[in-house]
């Protein structure tokens, strides 16, 4: 279950970071009204991307024992529950609450601009993304039950 779930929060943000990639270097036929629409914001998609990308890799580390170290010291298990916790109610919040009741409401993030086969393809790469947040808590809770099994074995009575 832990292993599903670290692994899982991570996937699930490539597909749209590797869209929007696409999209604002021209690679996606069907976007341009869109890349239009952003020019001039080069950086700051590829900055959104590589962030989003890196704080869904963050999961793999409550798996991995690289994710208990900085260096050779030991981090304390309330950084990674703690950062996890706010993390994933973040993502859960933007990613799932407020995108579903903002796409039933009739909000589209890309302001109407992408259409036919290049919108079918769109949603296809953002679908993923509402389970982020879901799967990011569902692994923090699967640490935080390992760390405390761990506690609770090593305590000799």
């Amino acid at each position: 279950m832990a292993h599903i779930a670290a692994w899982g929060a991570f996937a699930v943000t490539v597909p749209s970071a590797v869209w929007r990639v696409l999209m604002i270097m021209g690679f996606l036929p069907g976007t341009a009204d869109l890349r239009m629409a952003h020019a001039g914001d080069e950086l700051y998609v590829w900055g959104l991307s590589l962030v989003q990308l890196a704080a869904g890799f963050l999961a793999i580390g409550l798996i991995r024992p690289w994710g208990e170290r900085i260096g050779g010291l030991k981090i304390p298990h309330w950084i990674p529950i703690g950062f996890g916790i706010i993390g994933g109610c973040a993502v859960t919040y933007l990613f799932t609450i407020a995108s579903l009741v903002g796409l039933a409401s009739g909000s589209r993030p890309d302001q109407g601009l992408v259409h036919g086969d290049a919108l079918v393809i769109m949603v296809l790469c953002y679908a993923p993304i509402i389970f982020w947040g879901p799967l990011e808590l569902a692994a923090v809770f699967a640490f935080i039950r390992r760390v405390n099994g761990a506690a609770h074995r090593s305590i000799s009575y």
